[in-house]
């Protein structure tokens, strides 16, 4: 059985061909394998994006990509509107959707709803102020008859 050593790629007039260097036996292949190249290349994975490359340049590549690093910089953080129950990808994200008619209109909704359940806190307690004046009245009136 005859194994590939290495194999290049190289970028010539706009064509990618493989050159061979090196072409040995190698007798711990196992002999189901015909084609030399139906052996595995090494696969380098970026598990936080979920890319797989071939080669260790293109990771470094991908690595120093403007994706790559927005992802490292936002893992772990979380962008979290608790009014509207929503999450962002990225502080931008978050900060468009607080300036939004949607985030707004809910802001608006919550400030009247407060200032209604304010307004009602006022009216019961007016109301239990008079009704414990009508009582008051009301017991002097009876000493009175008494």
């Amino acid at each position: 059985m005859y194994v590939v050593k290495s194999q290049k790629l190289a970028e010539m007039s706009g064509e990618l061909r493989n050159s061979i260097e090196e072409v040995h036996f190698d007798p711990n292949i196992p002999e189901h394998l015909d084609d030399p190249f139906q052996l595995q290349k090494k696969v380098y994975v970026c598990q936080l994006c979920n890319v797989q490359v071939t080669s260790s340049n293109v990771l470094k590549r991908h690595n120093e990509g403007r994706k790559h690093r927005m992802r490292v910089e936002r893992q772990g953080k979380t962008f979290k509107c608790d009014l509207c129950d929503i999450s962002a990808n990225s502080q931008s994200q978050l900060d468009a959707h607080l300036k939004s008619s949607k985030h707004k209109a809910k802001l608006i909704r919550r400030e009247n709803a407060n200032q209604m359940m304010n307004k009602g806190i006022w009216i019961i307690l007016f109301g239990v102020v008079v009704i414990f004046l009508n009582l008051l009245l009301l017991f002097k009136y009876i000493n009175l008859i008494l």
